[in-house]
């Protein structure tokens, strides 16, 4: 039976790993209050008799599901809360064919805040609660860096980086879901067309070629090792370093053909 002493020891047990949750989210000051909402959690559904003793599977486990969700119903409400500057160039020392190279005319018709919402909304669906969340670590005031200097303490630290990574990939997202939604055409929805239109979303050269000779035909085996050098001779880069990126071009080319779907009229 699990009493009071037991919810308190379960949550302090996982109190570190909120606590990482949340400093990478930039939300490491709510601590307290989260800590609290997983305790009201946890005894909740232990009331209730939501939990279910089974052999193997501890308590922990169970309340580290919970502190998970809890982590990240915070996270997205603090994230609701800032205007995030998707579109500008990172200052990150990459090749340029992995910069985005076009912007998008948004259609006409359409106002510029009901287009950025709705672009926003899309961005954080495809891109997910935790790597948005991430993002608006770096996008707070208190670690904005955007003249290429970082302005905290904590600029080196792993969680840091982290949010950088978290925040190049919610601005190519941003890029991808843009130019999905300016691509729909609804009178070819044949799957060849889709599926060369949603890898000329994708917001850089380097992306677009991955998701074109690789992703889309779902290669394999040798097939994918020639296909990885054939686009790094094309780019001029090692076919480690298009492999590496072969996951994120993954990411974005099937957020563009969702997007692209969701657009169309049924």
């Amino acid at each position: 039976m699990i009493r009071g002493d037991d919810v308190i020891t379960a949550v302090d047990d996982v109190s570190c790993f909120v606590r990482s949750r949340l400093t990478r989210a930039g939300c490491a000051y709510e601590l307290d209050d989260v800590l609290q909402d997983i305790r009201i959690a946890v005894w909740s559904g232990v009331s209730q008799g939501r939990y279910q003793s089974l052999p193997g599977v501890r308590f922990g486990a169970w309340v580290q599901g919970i502190a998970n969700h809890v982590c990240a119903a915070h996270i997205a409400k603090a994230a609701s809360h800032f205007t995030v500057p998707l579109f500008t160039e990172d200052t990150d020392d990459h090749p340029a064919f992995d910069r985005p190279q076009d912007a998008v005319v948004e259609p006409s018709g359409v106002t510029d805040q009901e287009w950025a919402l709705h672009v926003l909304k899309l961005t954080r669906m495809c891109a997910g609660e935790e790597a948005w969340g991430s993002a608006m670590f770096l996008l707070m005031d208190d670690f904005d860096d955007s003249d290429g200097s970082a302005s905290c303490e904590g600029a080196d630290t792993p969680a840091y980086r982290r949010a950088r990574r978290d925040l190049k990939f919610v601005r190519q997202m941003a890029i991808t879901v843009k130019n999905a939604l300016a691509a729909v055409d609804f009178d070819e929805r044949k799957p060849g067309v889709v599926a060369v239109r949603a890898s000329e979303c994708l917001p850089t050269e380097l992306h677009r070629a991955i998701a074109a000779t690789i992703v889309a035909p779902r290669l394999s085996g040798r097939d994918r090792q020639a296909a990885l050098s054939a686009v790094a001779a094309k780019v001029n880069v090692t076919p480690r370093y298009v492999a590496v990126q072969t996951g994120r071009s993954r990411a974005l080319y099937k957020a563009a053909l969702k997007v692209m779907r969701m657009a169309q009229p049924v």
